[in-house]
């Protein structure tokens, strides 16, 4: 006879093969966005792909932004860690142009070689509004160049620096895809020309401040 302690678990299961149907939709698009931009992609290009029933793809997502805004909050979150592990790593004594040069590696080296991910950006670009997603990480990265900027003389209120992340994150998008826009081989001239733009602005804030 089963009893409460005895009786076998089927609500994991479901909710493993619920999480690995969401990811091969999202896995999906992605693949898709290697082949063509956002606005030739149908649902049921991407439910075919998922190998799911269209039925199962709107169970989870209402539409096709909705996967992308996902996709853009998981590639923020991605960026956002790699750089706050590169800034967490860091001693702040350590030289200011030393420490821009290593973000902006940090945002390139992400998608270097990755051809869903440079098409994900480009998506972004098309879409404004789902950029949120991506914005929406830069706060995390606001705490984690606190100890720099303190280093550096910088002084900045929670909204100053919540502003500065935002609009160096604006700068990165265009540059990346600028710096992409032969091929998938980043140009290495427009990523130099993107080291110097972050440095210029943190030692432009620290020169304000002297």
């Amino acid at each position: 006879e089963q009893t409460a302690s005895n009786m076998p678990d089927i609500k994991a299961p479901l909710q493993k093969r619920a999480l690995a149907t969401r990811q091969r939709i999202l896995d999906a698009t992605l693949e898709l966005l290697t082949k063509a931009s956002i606005d030739r992609i149908s649902t049921n290009a991407i439910a075919q792909q998922a190998g799911v029933n269209i039925a199962s793809l709107y169970k989870y997502f209402a539409d096709k932004h909705a996967i992308l805004g996902e996709l853009a909050l998981a590639f923020g979150q991605r960026q956002s860690a790699m750089i706050c592990d590169y800034l967490d790593a860091a001693d702040p004594d350590t030289p200011m142009d030393q420490i821009c040069d290593g973000m902006v590696d940090c945002y390139i080296d992400d998608s270097r070689g990755n051809p869903a991910l440079v098409h994900l950006q480009r998506s972004l670009i098309i879409y404004p509004e789902l950029q949120d997603a991506c914005r929406a990480t830069s706060r995390d990265i606001s705490v984690a160049m606190a100890p720099f900027l303190e280093r550096w003389g910088i002084d900045l209120s929670d909204r100053q620096l919540d502003l500065a992340m935002l609009c160096l994150g604006e700068v990165s998008t265009a540059l990346q895809d600028l710096a992409l826009s032969r091929d998938l081989s980043y140009d290495a001239e427009v990523i130099a020309e993107m080291k110097l733009i972050f440095r210029a602005y943190y030692q432009a804030r620290a020169t304000a401040q002297t």
